[in-house]
């Protein structure tokens, strides 16, 4: 309390405001004059940002007048208004600057952005300029964007052919596990996400997990003061209904700024699962061909609430919580058919129930204080807790190849997941001049759950334990981690950035049978370096190099077990260890046509679902393992093309070379494979009111460990009206027209006795229909959150 009371010490008086057209529209990057009422004095000066906002915050008590000026507009000014103390926070009414030649008034002019941008450590997809992404969810989106490939199976999210992503929300880190980040994303609605960004050199502000680099998740915000909203309905159907909807609610008067935002997604869903998998027994060849019918119904509540308040102008309080609730009810029909040398030997029919809720909840408290405009000075103070409900009741029946009734089993399995997570982290920002601007911060973050797995068969009429996959463990983790950064504009066109980030991390997983399965204790450096050179007015040259790691996730450590098969599960796996990558990064920038290459070396890197057998080679398991040696060198290629003034396109084309060699199960395996991805974004203004859009990727043929993925791909169709007023919107759009985007892998190493196949569709195409409103004030300044713990969220697993 004696640090707040300090900082708050210092008050300083705080004008704010924003600069409109007639249409209400922001105008960007306006000159702003606070003068003197008496006497038009200039007192101070400043340019309005993107959109349209401005503040000031160094001045003296007294009377003032604003003047705003911009070339094409006419000049504007305030009322006059006065400055009593130096603890006044005045709101500025929006100042309305008109067009300087009467004639032109009447033109429309809308500045839209391109769906892909290219900067100097990342990708952007504008989201909310897409029409086909209106009414899908936002993890939809994120699998047309260029080179991500989104495992849905797997829960797992690669970028230029590498896995190990951190997912983080509005630029906030988080360690919630990645299947339970797909998840939120897969009940989140796109209407709701302004941008993604795909940062592939994360500067070392960001704790170094992910040796993928990082995909930030912006969601929508407003930058002004007053009262507004916006509302979503939608509807979809594609072999059963779905529905969503969403509202966002903000209000800023005087000191006081509160925002909220609720989401719900219900998708009754229809889904299969082939599989296939040959291996010897007893100088046999037995073959099992599965398929899996899976019906299930999913609804996830999102809740997402806040205020700030202004202690002084340069001080300021915010309290934020967040909270999701998710349910998923499964049934499904598996039918299995047994083959031994060519010939059907038996048949079994598994009917499996499914319960899935995850619950979460997350509370932040944060000070921010600026001693000046570019002095910054955040603390941090987080809380999370997960808890995780994952029933499962199975019905075996087993057949003869004639169809007779063999024998039968009932399967019982309960697994509960609470997740406890602390964090603290306090960031000091400071530029001492437009050519310097550096950074220090630290963070500590503790961790501690409880995995309760039992597997229990119902056999002669009592229940039996299954001792290899009943399991209850314990893990207690920390890490702290403090950095540097500094980025320094050696000359106009020459920059450069370096930072250093050193972690530290006590881990330990003990199980009911055994302490220290898992017992790390170590400290790693992970450096970051950026250097950019213009070479004229439109070509510029960039380079970069970071350190990454890609620790596994919770779920992937903590023992758990899932059937896919009476004889083939998928599993969690203790001995992980957590992979480090080595990324060298260069771009070369024409005008807006960019081509990046860059080369990862990682040791023990993580592939995701790879089968391995049981001690008595009865029993397969897909577990998460780790693979001693992985390379990936990736190109990328973005050629935006402006065809006519109503038609313009936005096309990438990306290569990869995957190469992965490692002593798998005792053999040693050496793969190596190209693929390419081509996407393409086309955007049509029919009029005014009415726009279209074609969106669609292909990707060939590529590795996911030691398995091969067949090529897939995806088409996009939507149109859209809006308003008059802008204020609404309605879209029109079919996802995945042609029903290509379907996983397909298969696994052969003979020498490991390894012969698998599965395909898994998603039920992708879906006809949606979707109605977006705003109303209120349509510009409401929120200051963008951050809080200590969104890196933490990554690896909770949902």
């Amino acid at each position: 309390m004696s640090l707040l009371v300090c900082i708050s010490g210092t008050i300083f008086a705080q004008i704010q405001g924003a600069v409109k057209d007639p249409l209400n529209r922001p105008v960007p990057f306006a000159n702003v004059l606070l003068l003197n009422e008496a006497d038009s004095i200039v007192v101070s000066g400043v340019m309005a940002n993107e959109e349209g906002t401005y503040i000031f915050t160094e001045f003296k008590p007294g009377k003032y007048i604003l003047g705003v000026s911009l070339i094409g507009y006419k000049p504007a000014w305030s009322a006059p208004f006065e400055i009593k103390t130096s603890n006044d926070h005045f709101h500025e009414e929006p100042i309305i600057v008109e067009n300087e030649a009467q004639q032109i008034q009447d033109v429309d002019v809308v500045a839209k952005k391109p769906i892909y941008e290219l900067k100097m450590d990342r990708m952007v997809v504008n989201v909310e300029n897409s029409i086909t992404s209106s009414g899908n969810t936002a993890l939809e989106i994120l699998e047309k964007s260029p080179g991500i490939i989104v495992d849905r199976q797997n829960s797992n999210i690669s970028m230029a052919g590498k896995g190990g992503v951190q997912v983080i929300i509005n630029g906030k880190q988080n360690r919630m596990p990645l299947e339970a980040v797909m998840q939120m994303l897969d009940g989140m609605n796109a209407d709701n996400v302004k941008r993604i960004e795909l940062i592939t050199t994360p500067p070392a502000k960001y704790e170094a997990e992910g040796n993928a680099g990082i995909i930030n998740i912006v969601l929508q915000k407003s930058e002004d003061f007053g009262t507004n909203g916006t509302f979503s309905l939608g509807a979809g159907v594609a072999k059963r209904e779905k529905m969503n909807a969403s509202l966002n609610l903000n209000h800023h008067v005087e000191k006081f700024n509160f925002y909220g935002m609720y989401n719900v997604n219900f998708n009754n869903q229809r889904s299969s699962i082939t599989t296939y998998r040959s291996f010897p027994e007893n100088d046999n060849v037995v073959e099992s061909n599965g398929k899996s019918i899976r019906s299930a119904l999913v609804l996830y509540q999102n809740i997402r609430m806040g205020f700030d308040y202004t202690l002084s102008s340069k001080t300021t309080l915010s309290l934020l919580t967040n909270g999701y609730i998710r349910d998923y009810e499964m049934d499904a029909w598996n039918n299995i058919n047994y083959l031994t040398d060519n010939v059907e030997s038996s048949r079994s029919r598994l009917e499996t129930e499914e319960l899935n809720k995850w619950i979460h909840g997350m509370g932040n408290i944060n000070l921010n204080h600026r001693f000046h405009e570019e002095e910054v000075l955040d603390f941090n103070i987080d809380y999370l807790n997960y808890h995780n409900d994952n029933p499962s009741d199975f019905t075996l029946e087993n057949y003869g190849s004639s169809g007779e009734f063999i024998d039968g089993e009932d399967i019982e399995i309960t697994k509960t997941t609470p997740i406890d997570i602390l964090v603290g982290a306090v960031d000091y920002s400071n530029s001492k001049n437009e050519k310097l601007k550096w950074e220090l911060g630290f963070k500590e973050t503790l961790t501690w759950f409880t995995n309760d797995v039992a597997v229990q068969y119902f056999r002669d009429g009592q229940w039996e334990y299954d001792p290899e996959l009943t399991n209850k463990s314990w893990l207690n983790e920390n890490i702290t981690a403090v950095y540097g950064s500094a980025n320094w504009q050696m000359t106009e066109k020459t920059g450069v950035t370096a930072g250093l980030r050193y972690e530290y991390l006590n881990s330990v997983l003990d199980t009911k049978e055994e302490k220290g399965i898992v017992d790390l204790h170590y400290g790693k450096l992970f450096p970051t370096f950026y250097v950019s050179q213009k070479l004229n007015k439109n070509n510029t040259v960039q380079f970069s190099y970071s350190k990454r790691i890609d620790r596994p996730t919770f779920n992937e450590l903590a023992p758990f077990v899932t059937f896919v098969t009476p004889e083939t599960f998928v599993a969690g796996n203790e001995n992980l260890l957590p992979a480090m990558s080595n990324i060298f990064r260069i771009d070369y920038q024409l005008k807006s046509y960019i081509l990046s290459f860059s080369y990862t070396t990682t040791d023990n890197s993580i592939s995701r679902f790879q089968p391995v057998y049981s001690e008595d080679g009865e029993r397969q398991y897909f577990i998460s393992k780790n693979m001693d040696k992985s390379e990936n060198i990736s190109a990328l290629l973005a050629l935006p093309i402006t065809v006519t003034d109503w038609w313009k396109m936005q096309n990438s084309i990306s290569w990869v070379w995957q190469r992965l060699a490692t002593d798998y199960e005792g053999t040693d395996i050496d793969y190596k494979q190209n693929y390419y991805n081509i996407s393409s974004n086309q955007s049509f203004t029919i009029s005014k009111q009415f726009s279209a859009e074609i969106s669609g990727f292909y990707r060939s043929k590529s590795l996911a460990g030691i398995f091969v993925q067949k090529p897939l791909g995806r088409l996009d169709l939507g149109v859209q009206w809006r308003s008059k007023s802008q204020n609404s919107r309605l879209n029109l759009n079919i996802s995945d027209v042609f029903k290509t985007q379907l996983l397909k892998r298969e696994a052969h190493i003979p020498e490991l006795n390894i012969d698998n196949y599965y395909e898994l569709d998603f039920e992708p195409r879906v006809l949606r229909l979707t109605f977006t409103h705003n109303f209120g004030n349509k510009a409401i300044k929120i200051r963008e959150r951050n809080t200590a713990s969104e890196e933490e969220q990554k690896r909770v697993t949902n």
